[in-house]
């Protein structure tokens, strides 16, 4: 189950940073109004699915983790708010830290649904751990096909 979590993990984040590339080589061709939503959606997902799947790769060092996955979220944020101007820089570092928040709280979930009183016998933890990474990876490649497709409409 670690070698999915892992390359699932690492496909998530290769295709935030194809993303990241793709609106870096056309980041002139878009304008103010749209580069603050690019920066707002994809530090918003890109965070969240980071998050998650790191989460649910080390579930026993919750503490380190979850300091990580905020700076890795700021970071995130940053990258994709710095493309253009301060608002969308703003936005990106505050979506990216609120995302990798909740990511963080819905790895955590999904390792121990006792914490919100569900019961924990839906099904096994592991399978709700491949499903979990895998719709994280589903989420990632739908905002980026949406975010690209936005930007040739």
């Amino acid at each position: 189950m670690q070698i999915i979590l892992i390359s699932i993990t690492f496909i998530n984040f290769l295709i935030g940073a194809w993303l990241y590339y793709v609106l870096r080589k056309s980041r002139l061709l878009f304008s103010d109004r749209f580069g603050y939503t690019a920066s707002y959606f994809a530090s918003s997902t890109l965070g969240l699915v980071a998050s998650l799947n790191l989460i649910l790769l080390f579930p026993n060092s919750f503490e380190i983790v979850g300091v990580l996955n905020i700076l890795l979220g700021i970071t995130i944020g940053f990258l994709y708010g710095s493309m253009l101007n301060a608002q969308s820089l703003i936005a990106g570092i505050y979506n990216g830290g609120i995302s990798a928040i909740m990511g963080t709280m819905v790895g955590l979930v999904v390792k121990n649904p006792a914490i919100c009183g569900l019961p924990g016998t839906i099904a096994s933890e592991q399978e709700m751990t491949i499903f979990f990474a895998l719709f994280s990876l589903f989420i990632q490649g739908i905002s980026t096909i949406l975010l690209l497709f936005s930007f040739k409409a």
